[in-house]
């Protein structure tokens, strides 16, 4: 699936702005009174060039003394700085409908970043399903956003799923203030989940999730005797869908109430998604502060 955006998404998206309550401590982004050119005046270092990088942040003094290729760095290059962690598990690859799990992630995470770098905002990106697979460091120009859209149209559903090791590792380098967008349909340890959220938290970060969920998933409308096959290594189970649906249905429903609660308990905000629903609504629905 291709994740670039038709462009009736695109109008429909215009109004659109991205904020972060606690990411910056200026103006909320997206109530810019006018773009942000150029850099700051304090210099912060360097690091290594990476595809995508504006030519003209290049250290070229550097380059004569080293033959090696290293961007300057500025304290406030943009007035958000943040990172869509994309859920690519084995369970991400379900699908009931016309787009799995894994394809919705894409797209939104794909709005997202093209929403932020129109804005002159940072976006970085994160794969992950026991461990992290791709990642780019935040950024904040079209090239970069373009490098972003190629890794989100390679991942595909993976492994199992363990989100709490990738997000610790995560939090261990952020030593920004941010903003974290987890895409995920968040079938893990929710324990081991929510410590994880407060980790991030506690690192100064604002944390927004969302749960992409298959309407099959909550509704299970299912009947009869059914083959169920597990995306993550699990057994594959013939069952009677009509006998087990009541039992399904509460133990997803207690998943359900046991996240709602761990993301409340650590200032997480959470937004269900089902892969039926239209994506800008979506968009507009979590972040337009008049929705």
């Amino acid at each position: 699936m291709s994740v670039r955006l038709p462009e009736e998404v695109l109008q429909k998206l215009e109004r659109v702005s991205i904020t972060a309550r606690h990411a910056v401590e200026s103006v909320l982004t997206g109530l810019h009174r006018s773009v942000r050119r150029g850099l700051s005046v304090e210099f912060a270092g360097h690091r290594e060039y990476l595809p995508g990088d504006d030519l003209r942040h290049l250290d070229w003094f550097v380059w004569a003394r080293s033959d090696r290729y290293d961007v300057r760095q500025y304290e406030e290059e943009t007035k958000l700085r943040a990172t869509l962690v994309v859920d690519a598990s084995g369970s991400m690859g379900y699908r009931s409908g016309a787009l799995s799990k894994l394809d919705y992630a894409r797209a939104l995470a794909a709005a997202m970043g093209f929403l932020m770098v129109r804005q002159a905002d940072s976006i970085g990106l994160v794969t992950c399903d026991t461990r992290i697979r791709a990642e780019l460091p935040p950024a904040s120009t079209m090239g970069h956003y373009l490098n972003l859209l190629e890794v989100l149209e390679q991942a595909q559903p993976g492994g199992e799923t363990s989100l709490a090791d990738v997000l610790d590792s995560l939090a261990a380098r952020l030593t920004r203030r941010g903003l974290v967008i987890l895409l995920t349909d968040a079938f893990d340890d929710v324990t081991k989940l929510t410590k994880s959220l407060h980790l991030l938290r506690h690192r100064k970060q604002d944390v927004r999730l969302f749960q992409i969920i298959d309407p099959a998933e909550q509704d299970f409308p299912f009947h009869g005797m059914i083959e169920f096959v597990g995306l993550e290594r699990e057994p594959r189970l013939r069952l009677d869908a009509d006998r087990i649906r009541e039992r399904y249905q509460a133990i997803f429903a207690e998943h359900q109430r046991r996240l709602a609660e761990g993301c409340h308990a650590v200032g997480v905000t959470r937004d269900l998604c089902r892969t039926s629903e239209d994506l800008a609504w979506v968009l507009v629905r979590a972040f337009n502060e008049e929705a």
